[in-house]
């Protein structure tokens, strides 16, 4: 099956707190990106499931998806089951913030991370915190929905960063390549997010000595 075919009959996984189906999968377009990327093999994880499942599993990923709802889990391997597509992939029904602290020891790497679990403060930067550092240097983080105040702290402190590089955004979903590992230094001071918290502090510090040595030479 391919991925066109995928978005054509665009399967609706989800469902409403009442039990109404619903589908909160992410854009045609974002789905054919995130398969562009991908590779036979390649070790990847979703927070959150839905039509970008069927990338992963369509380009043969060795595939992880967290979701609280056990129900998409029989929706998503249903379809699988009825369009004859392998369902070889690890679906864990929970949150993330309670999966990803036990699972992430079972890992060695990761080619790329799709961030679109719980959208409420802070789960993307919780998971976001868990996974990447098993991402190696050269994969791609995606986050999803990067226009909600809630997502956006994560979005533009990625943005500061020495170590990733913003490659595009498509429809609210940011895609991120790991261009190195993070260097830490004396905790916070790195960070570029503090950049001009930095440049600023030292800046009140020179004036308060200058006024400082103003005063006692008069």
């Amino acid at each position: 099956m391919s991925i066109n075919k995928l978005l054509e009959d665009n399967p609706s996984f989800h469902s409403w707190d009442s039990g109404e189906i619903a589908n909160f999968g992410v854009s045609d377009k974002v789905v054919k990106y995130i398969y562009s990327k991908l590779k036979s093999g390649f070790s990847t994880i979703e927070t959150g499931s839905g039509k970008s499942t069927f990338a992963f599993l369509t380009a043969g990923c060795n595939h992880i998806a967290i979701s609280p709802n056990e129900l998409e889990e029989e929706r998503i391997r249903k379809y699988c089951q009825e369009n004859n597509i392998e369902s070889k992939f690890k679906f864990i029904c929970g949150s993330s913030t309670e999966e990803l602290p036990h699972l992430i020891n079972e890992i060695n790497h990761f080619d790329l991370i799709f961030i679109d679990g719980a959208h409420r403060y802070p789960f993307a930067e919780i998971d976001y915190h868990y996974t990447e550092k098993k991402l190696r240097v050269g994969g791609y983080l995606v986050l999803d929905d990067v226009h909600l105040p809630s997502v956006r702290n994560l979005f533009l402190f990625l943005k500061k960063e020495k170590n990733w590089e913003l490659e595009t955004i498509i429809d609210h979903t940011a895609f991120f390549i790991k261009i190195a590992e993070e260097v830490i230094i004396d905790d916070w001071q790195n960070q570029g997010i503090n950049k001009n918290f930095k440049k600023f502090e030292s800046l009140k510090h020179y004036i308060k000595l200058t006024i400082k040595r103003f005063l006692r030479i008069q």
